[in-house]
């Protein structure tokens, strides 16, 4: 008698194991969350005012220059940039710039300019040419940074065809130890090339979302901006894109699936 209470039927154990393995999967799966160190800045765009909030651990919180306004994006709300708008990171004082490695993530919604449109850029003190470009370009995506030497480090130009009037979801990384580039759309990946050198982290006079020296003027909405001191893999780049990063965070935010998503769209 004693035998048979003690003992556990197969289909207890079954659901053990199950639970066990959900557990498992669902940690080897969570490889980065917002207090991730080499997160260095998130931008969810959902509050109100001219304040953007760094949802990271290290405080660099943005500033939106010119009209402040904000639409229903992907996750929350979205930012309105166009000529003349555009987000200050404070460049000189931003903390934790990437250097061995960087990842951009973010959601865009443009309204097909025919002029190039910067996603991100920041100058240092050494030279006066962009660190960064990142860039919306009608022939295709320019993923590129020069060093504080004012050498090349690494560029994709032309990388994918960013289609405006809808949201689509771009990543560019960088590992400076392989030397691997490459871009994602949609969190899969278009293009590949070799670079080579750690990246500046002087930017010394500006660090910018939406602007070039007062041209290329990114135009339209932006979501969700992540920046890493890493290259994140794949299944990272997807779980970005997903929102599940958001799901550690008492945010009012839920996590849409990619599929859901497609089906607004």
């Amino acid at each position: 008698m004693f035998y048979q209470l003690s003992r556990p039927h197969f289909g207890q154990l079954q659901v053990v194991f199950v639970v066990m393995a959900m557990v498992i999967a669902f940690a080897a799966s969570t490889h980065a969350d917002l207090s991730d160190p080499t997160l260095s800045v998130y931008y969810s765009f959902d509050e109100d005012g001219a304040a953007v909030k760094d949802g990271s651990i290290h405080g660099n919180d943005g500033k939106i220059e010119g009209k402040v306004e904000r639409e229903d994006g992907v996750f929350g709300k979205a930012i309105v940039l166009e000529p003349n708008t555009w987000v200050d990171l404070n460049g000189p004082e931003f903390k934790n710039a990437p250097v061995e490695g960087f990842t951009l993530a973010v959601w865009v919604n443009h309204n097909n300019s025919p002029d190039p449109q910067s996603i991100f850029d920041a100058i240092g003190t050494d030279h006066a040419s962009g660190l960064f470009h990142v860039e919306i370009r009608p022939a295709g995506f320019r993923w590129f940074h020069r060093d504080g030497a004012n050498a090349e480090v690494f560029n994709i130009n032309p990388g994918p065809v960013i289609d405006g009037g809808e949201w689509v979801h771009f990543t560019g990384t960088y590992d400076s130890g392989s030397g691997d580039v490459k871009t994602y759309v949609d969190g899969k990946m278009t293009h590949e090339a070799k670079g080579n050198g750690e990246l500046s982290d002087n930017w010394g006079v500006s660090a910018a979302i939406g602007h070039h020296k007062n041209g290329r003027w990114y135009d339209g909405l932006m979501d969700e901006f992540y920046m890493f001191g890493r290259a994140l893999p794949e299944d990272e780049i997807t779980a970005l894109m997903n929102g599940e990063l958001l799901a550690v965070e008492p945010a009012d935010k839920l996590a849409t699936t990619w599929g859901s998503l497609k089906s607004q769209r």
